[in-house]
């Protein structure tokens, strides 16, 4: 764990002498989970986006839609956020600094500590030291952290709003809309770049867990009936990709290399549209 920090950190270094980022708000005292791109992180935030367009929306033929950044709270009600959109939380009884639980455990050995209960992690934690001032966290209670970030729409609090924590909701809420635009025909995709924002317990590792962060997303709808068939899965039936399935995971082993065709025909991708976007994610990501 400690050899992985240090190259996040030896990257996030070479980023910030060259340009590419560096802490916002540098200059009053930066707050972690907030980055600014330079100029050459810019351009080339600007050239992943616009390779990512290339599959999404030139090659599937996608629209790209967008969606304000702050929802009415019934939206965030409806998909489940309000209530369940929570990571387990701890605060240190020393120091008084707040601290993602499962981060705590995961460091001192324990893998997929973000699985466990909030007993669990309490009884993973009672020997364990707070890392910012390394007292014993003992008896710290574990307790759920709502992420979104909450504001008020309007004057005064009568309309309770917030920032959005991906990039779907505009896609799912705009979805009647979408069906008319596609002429009430299955299967279409939408897709959409975007700011979304979670504030995290304890942002680190640079870039990989941020309170403001770009997604690019695409959402695709197709009737029940046809997801087993993909028009066009002959493109990456036999396109190869490492999949690392539940079973592999929990025994801590190498990923499975598989074709698509092979991943859907033994069960290890539930049907051809998923395999079909799986590849084609990957074949961007090694672009």
């Amino acid at each position: 764990m400690a050899e992985t920090s240090d190259i996040y950190e030896k990257v996030m270094d070479v980023a910030r002498r060259r340009g590419f980022v560096w802490p916002s708000s540098e200059i009053y005292g930066s707050v972690a989970g907030f980055i600014d791109y330079g100029p050459l992180g810019a351009m080339m935030k600007r050239n992943i986006e616009n390779l990512w367009r290339t599959f999404y929306v030139f090659q599937e033929g996608y629209y790209e839609i967008e969606c304000p950044t702050v929802g009415a709270e019934a939206i965030f009600i409806a998909s489940g956020h309000v209530k369940e959109f929570a990571d387990k939380m701890v605060q240190c009884p020393h120091c008084g600094e707040y601290l993602r639980a499962d981060h705590i455990v995961e460091d001192s050995g324990i893998t997929n500590a973000g699985a466990l209960s909030a007993e669990a992690l309490q009884e993973a934690l009672h020997e364990l030291p707070c890392p910012i001032c390394e007292e014993p966290l003992g008896d710290a209670g574990v307790f759920a952290f709502n992420l979104m970030f909450e504001t008020t729409i309007g004057p005064g609090s009568q309309r309770k709003g917030y920032l959005r924590p991906e990039t779907a909701q505009g896609i799912f809420t705009d979805f009647p809309r979408l069906l008319r635009f596609y002429r009430d025909k299955l299967p279409f995709g939408a897709v959409q770049i975007g700011k979304s924002y979670r504030n995290e317990i304890s942002p680190r590792q640079g870039m990989i867990r941020l309170r403001e962060f770009t997604q690019a997303e695409a959402e695709i709808f197709v009737h029940p009936e046809g997801k087993d068939n993909h028009p066009t899965f002959y493109r990456y039936a036999d396109y190869t990709v490492p999949l690392l399935t539940i079973d592999r995971q929990q025994d801590d082993r190498e990923p499975l290399t598989a074709t698509m065709r092979v991943a859907v025909d033994e069960g290890v991708i539930v049907n051809e549209y998923v395999a079909y976007y799986v590849a084609l994610t990957h074949q961007i990501l090694v672009a």
